[in-house]
């Protein structure tokens, strides 16, 4: 009997260790383009340039906590096809609804926002918003779906896809062009051709035709799962928020250009995030949903998922604290070196997201919706002590940093310890 179960366990973490790397190919792909294009698009484009685009970014990923008012999840959790896909259109249908009301609230005030985030250049790009925030919760749709009949493939290809387009469009742009055009189209293109992409392929089983569309249903499945909206909700608007707060703050205290340096940093720390966690994020989810359905626990999943990226976690660790400078100068140029010591700082806080990333999924998985949200009001609370006391404290705006990265990494170490308790039996 012990022989079976062991080699049924084997089996299945095979199984698991197969899909992730179908994910990650992929990824791997795109982020190896992303990494050898970067060099290139960091010399034509100014820390300015990247400093708008990172506050446009910055502005429209926290706003698109709203873009599904937090459904998403139970297209995945949902134990019946038929229910997950009229879960889509409730889905579909809010951000359809939120997209209009993002458009008239830019017509109204974009004008102001750049001016009180201390970068006048962003006006113009804000008009651009309702198009991000419409087909990147489209695609959040799409990739949930995906992910819940397990193909891989597909976001794979889309992986791949949008990396060749972005810097394809942004590189030819900018050869011609001052000025950030390039970066905002080549983000555009990003943002559009995977939806569209996933409609596609996923379409080919009818899966969002209107014959699957049941009002009466939407509306019971709406109360049905109205914990998301009510927990998960403030939890992902307060952790966008508070991701995003360094570069509100060193915008409007230290300018573009510092958020531009801030940016790069942030933006190669993510990587790993990205290359290996954003793969075995989507298959721990599918598979420790099930393994919890099946047998009430998931220990062994998420174990094994800790080992795996504590161990992918450590050379980029030591590689970064000891020659994060001169790596960034290397690779970007001698202006960018300063971001370089960003990452010395950020480096050890990125590690634990790393880890803590997919396996936080245990909080949907075990209905903990509240207790998230209340770590998550904590967090709001002491990033807006420690922003607006720091940066009239400290005239070293790193110092500021450091203690966001102290907080932060706290809070990241106890979902780690509650995670894992959720697991067990």
């Amino acid at each position: 009997m012990k022989k079976g179960n062991e080699f049924v366990k084997r089996i299945k973490a095979s199984l698991y260790i197969r899909n992730v790397a179908t994910l990650a190919s992929g990824t791997t792909l795109a982020q190896i383009i992303t990494f050898f294009t970067a060099p290139i698009l960091y010399r034509i484009y100014s820390k300015v340039d990247y400093g708008t685009l990172g506050l446009y970014i910055a502005i429209v990923g926290v706003v698109g906590v709203f873009s599904s008012m937090q459904y998403l999840q139970p297209i995945l959790l949902e134990k019946e096809d038929n229910d997950a896909k009229q879960i889509m259109w409730l889905n579909r249908l809010i951000n359809s609804g939120m997209t209009v009301i993002v458009l008239v609230t830019v017509v109204l005030f974009g004008d102001n926002l750049g001016e009180a985030l201390g970068n006048k250049a962003l006006m113009p790009w804000l008009y651009l918003a309702p198009i991000s925030f419409f087909f990147s919760g489209q695609n959040q749709i799409f990739s949930i779906w995906a992910n819940r009949k397990k193909e891989y493939r597909i976001l794979s290809l889309n992986a791949i896809l949008t990396a060749i387009l972005v810097p394809i469009v942004s590189i030819t742009i900018g050869l011609y062009h001052n000025g950030p055009l390039g970066l905002f189209l080549g983000l555009m293109i990003g943002q559009i051709v995977p939806p569209i992409l996933f409609f596609i392929t996923l379409n080919r089983n009818d899966v969002l035709s209107l014959d699957n569309f049941n009002w009466k249903i939407i509306k019971q499945k709406s109360r049905d799962h109205k914990q998301f909206p009510m927990y998960s909700l403030p939890s992902e608007f307060i952790n966008r928020l508070t991701n995003q707060l360094p570069v509100f703050m060193l915008s409007t205290y230290a300018g573009p250009a510092v958020v531009g340096i801030y940016n790069l940093s942030v933006r190669m720390l993510g990587l790993p995030i990205q290359l290996i966690g954003g793969a075995i994020t989507q298959v721990f989810q599918q598979q420790a949903t099930e393994s919890y359905n099946a047998q009430g626990h998931f220990k062994h999943m998420f174990c094994k998922t800790v080992q795996l990226l504590s161990i992918v976690a450590l050379p980029g660790l030591l590689i970064i604290i000891f020659f994060g400078p001169q790596l960034f100068a290397f690779i970007f140029g001698l202006e960018w070196r300063e971001s370089g010591v960003f990452a010395q700082i950020l480096v050890g806080m990125f590690v634990l997201k790393l880890i803590v990333a997919p396996i936080s999924y245990a909080y949907y998985i075990r209905n903990m919706l509240k207790e998230n949200m209340m770590i998550h009001i904590y967090l709001l609370i002491s990033m807006l002590i420690i922003f607006f006391i720091g940066f009239k404290t400290f005239e070293d705006y790193k110092s500021v940093i450091l203690l966001y990265v102290i907080n932060y990494s706290f809070v990241y170490i106890l979902y780690l310890l509650r995670t894992y308790h959720f697991s067990k039996p």
